[in-house]
């Protein structure tokens, strides 16, 4: 065990004794003061800082002891190609994003929501901060557990805007993708010995470096490609290795790289499972061919443990999603199924992209020793999609479950391009399929125009925020008016939910100060999966705009809303804000305790939606319409 190892472990032990002696005073009160002693940020959480910065050395730990394991040394080339990818991605994010005056907002503002959370749960006390995490990572949609744990130490000590926490994983996420793609090359490099082994390395990271759907969604915010690095070590460790023979390093490595990539992005679960389901047909396969007893001894062995140590702990977070019917939650999302995913992939892709995936299976079936590997980037991928659409449908980061076997794909190719017999012969194509990237992601990000080539060939991928906001003004008044006429958590319902106003927007422009996420309830926008608010009823304030800006049902609410004031006058208007593009918000102030006939209104406006999803309507209906009797 070395040093940073033995480190690891101290600083866990001294975590956990800090997490028992603050479960033993959220008991004893007497104690609550001493616990407190060192949480929140003053100027850092001392006991925040402490397990993040473990996980940070653990996740330096465990990629040392993975090297080791699959005895990868990397080479001075190596290291030049890591350091200029490395600097021409980091040129890339600070330019596109340094001066950044758009708001984060729907998906793209959810990590960084998570990362504020995390600090706020933890403010609260060891207790609450560990066991808020676990709950969330359990039960919650969205658990980027890891993503979270390994950013804050270099989260806790910026302004902690959207904009930081962008940057920040715009420069550090990207690195740790380029050097376990380049352990996953050096494996494969040595295992099938390209004629030209530097060619193959570098064509193989250009396709990293320039593949549009490893960088959009981090363009807008969403690290989810950190799953990616974690997918590509998970290869690295199983290439050449069919149990044949103890590795107990290995074997720890590649089940603590599970667990990491499953608690990096809920789809990164179907990665995890299809990789080891191929994996586990061929090491079977290849078992009892050679009737080697041994070999499937230990990969039982394997399974069993992994299941134990990974599955069992996130036993809960698997059978929320097995019960859950996404399909039916995000219903009005959710369009097309299999066959319409597989048409989006292709538009992801781009016809150059999907041809080079192409080329290098049909290669890596020709060559003997690449077979099984043509089959995981090729079978895998469409495994995994189908997997996928059985929950959800797939946007760009839901993709990057996906991209590890395009990319296997890629480098299939990369090799058939390292095997040709002379240096000309592989300069051409290195050289038009390096051009191409470059043209392909140009065009992508908008750096360069897309000319001379149909766009279809370009991945139809473009890199985008939402505008630039000139309302930022207006935005402040509104949160300013909301902290000083409304108290209480959730105590204001904005109706509107659309492209340009909705609770989110106003949340968001606040943050990293959490009141207006206390006081403003988040809006109500999808059917199946968002409950009719209850804050229509229990608000202090419901805000709505002038022009309204609908989506899905929230049209049919705000209309509801209007009849009811128009015809009961349960509000009065308390404020009027003018935000200078066309938009009215518009405040309004309960003057009348709530009654049936109001809840009666949403009832007739929304009976569709009702009828489809009646556990979010009917359901709320009739607990409001207890309470109104109730309360006379």
């Amino acid at each position: 065990m070395t040093r940073a190892e033995r480190a690891v472990l101290v600083l866990l032990c001294i975590f956990a004794v800090k997490f028992l002696f603050s479960t033993v005073a959220r008991f004893l009160p007497v104690l609550q003061t001493v616990d407190m002693l060192g949480s929140g940020r003053h100027p850092v959480d001392v006991w925040l800082v402490l397990p993040c910065c473990t996980a940070v050395l653990g996740t330096f730990c465990l990629y040392r002891r993975a090297l080791r394991a699959v005895g990868m040394r990397l080479t001075r080339f190596d290291g030049a190609v890591l350091g200029i990818c490395c600097v021409l991605s980091a040129a890339f994010y600070l330019h596109a994003m340094l001066g950044r005056q758009s708001l984060y907002l729907w998906d793209n503002a959810t990590y960084y929501n998570l990362q504020v959370r995390l600090e706020s749960n933890f403010a609260d006390g060891v207790f609450m901060g560990v066991g808020s995490t676990i709950y969330k990572t359990w039960f919650n949609d969205y658990a980027p557990f890891v993503i979270n744990i390994l950013l804050e130490p270099f989260f806790m000590f910026t302004a902690r805007t959207a904009n930081t926490f962008a940057i920040i994983c715009a420069l550090l996420i990207p690195s740790l993708v380029y050097f376990s793609a380049l352990v996953l090359l050096g494996v494969l490099r040595r295992q099938l010995a390209p004629k030209s082994p530097r060619l193959f390395t570098a064509l193989g990271m250009i396709f990293v470096l320039l593949m549009p759907l490893l960088h959009v969604a981090l363009y807008r915010g969403m690290p989810d490609l950190l799953g990616v690095a974690f997918a590509f070590m998970l290869m690295a460790l199983l290439t050449g290795y069919h149990f044949e023979a103890p590795a107990p390093a290995r074997l720890v490595s590649l089940a603590t790289f599970t667990g990491l990539l499953i608690l990096t992005r809920r789809s990164y679960m179907f990665t995890v499972v299809t990789i080891f389901l191929f994996y586990g047909i061929y090491v079977l396969v290849r078992a009892l061919h050679g009737r080697n007893r041994g070999a499937l001894v230990r990969f039982v062995q394997f399974a069993v443990a992994s299941l134990l140590c990974v599955g069992l702990p996130l036993a809960p977070m698997f059978w929320r999603i097995v019960r859950a019917d996404y399909s039916d939650r995000y219903a009005t999302y959710q369009t097309g199924g299999f066959l319409s995913e597989l048409s989006n992939q292709r538009v992801y892709l781009g016809y150059f992209l999907l041809v080079v995936l192409v080329l290098g299976v049909l290669y890596g079936l020709y060559k003997n020793g690449t077979r099984f590997l043509s089959v995981l980037s090729a079978a895998g991928s469409l495994v995994t999609i189908l997997l996928v659409t059985r929950v959800q449908n797939m946007d760009d980061h839901q993709s990057l479950a996906v991209a590890p076997f395009y990319l296997l794909g890629f480098f299939l190719c990369a090799l058939a391009v390292a095997n040709l017999p002379r240096r000309w012969m592989q300069a051409v194509p290195s050289a038009v399929l390096g051009g191409m990237c470059v043209l392909n992601f140009g065009a992508c990000s908008q750096l360069l125009p897309p000319r001379y080539i149909p766009t279809e060939v370009y991945s139809g991928l473009y890199f985008y925020v939402d505008n630039v906001r000139e309302d930022m003004d207006g935005i402040a008044q509104v949160n300013d008016w909301l902290r000083e006429n409304c108290s209480g958590e959730n105590s204001a319902y904005m109706i509107c939910h659309g492209v340009v106003y909705s609770a989110d927007v106003f949340r968001a422009a606040a943050l990293p100060d959490e009141s207006i996420r206390t006081i403003l309830a988040y809006g109500a926008v999808n059917p199946g999966n968002d409950a009719f608010p209850k804050e229509l009823f229990t608000a202090q304030a419901v805000l709505t705009c002038t022009p309204f800006d609908p989506s899905n049902h929230t049209e049919k609410i705000n209309n509801a809303f209007l009849e009811n004031q128009e015809t009961y006058q349960p509000f009065e208007v308390a404020a009027t804000f003018d935000m200078g593009n066309g938009y009215t918000i518009t405040a309004y102030r309960r003057v009348k305790a709530p009654t049936v006939e109001e809840l009666d209104t949403y009832r007739r406006w929304l009976a569709e939606e009702d009828a489809q999803f009646p556990y979010n309507f009917s359901a709320v209906w009739d607990q409001l319409e207890t309470a109104f009797a109730n309360n006379g």
